[in-house]
């Protein structure tokens, strides 16, 4: 195989036991074969998109308030919102607070829905969202806390169901 694709023996090695292939052995070994290159990647490509994707998933879920959001998915869609927001702000520098007041109105149930869903998945209570009215500091432990990472499911919680 090694001097079929031109490649190291201890690359293909490498390859065989499960490690990362590069652009150019991954397009070696499919001239070997005569195959598409990404015929021979095993499992299903990584999405090439994550942050679309994230985005439209929070768009579609924006009033549920059941289920969890992954942490990356969820800081993608809070980047959303805020874009959203800088954008209501710009325009109502032009036109008047209106634009802002109407845009600020209808994020605030899909973030909240979105916090519910991201401390779900943290393993928090959705209370600690009361946090945040704490003025100044309330908002930040609340940031922090949407920070934690995907707690994995309890085996005695899931099985006793």
């Amino acid at each position: 195989m090694a001097e079929l694709s031109g490649l190291n023996l201890r690359t293909i090695q490498r390859l065989e036991s499960g490690a990362k292939v590069s652009t150019e052995s991954l397009r070696a070994l499919a001239a070997v074969f005569d195959v598409p290159a990404e015929s021979l990647l095993v499992g299903d490509p990584a999405p090439s998109q994550p942050a679309i994707k994230a985005i439209r998933e929070g768009v579609l879920r924006g009033l549920e308030f059941t289920g969890t959001t992954p942490r990356a998915a969820f800081w993608w869609f809070a980047l959303a919102l805020a874009m959203v927001l800088a954008f209501a702000q710009l325009v109502s520098e032009v036109t008047g607070p209106l634009p802002l007041q109407i845009a600020s109105l209808i994020v605030l149930l899909p973030w909240i829905a979105a916090c519910t869903r991201r401390l779900r998945d943290a393993g928090l209570s959705p209370w600690w969202q009361l946090i945040s009215l704490v003025p100044v500091g309330g908002i930040l432990v609340l940031l922090y806390l949407l920070t934690y990472p995907t707690r994995a499911a309890d085996p005695v919680k899931a099985t006793a169901g």
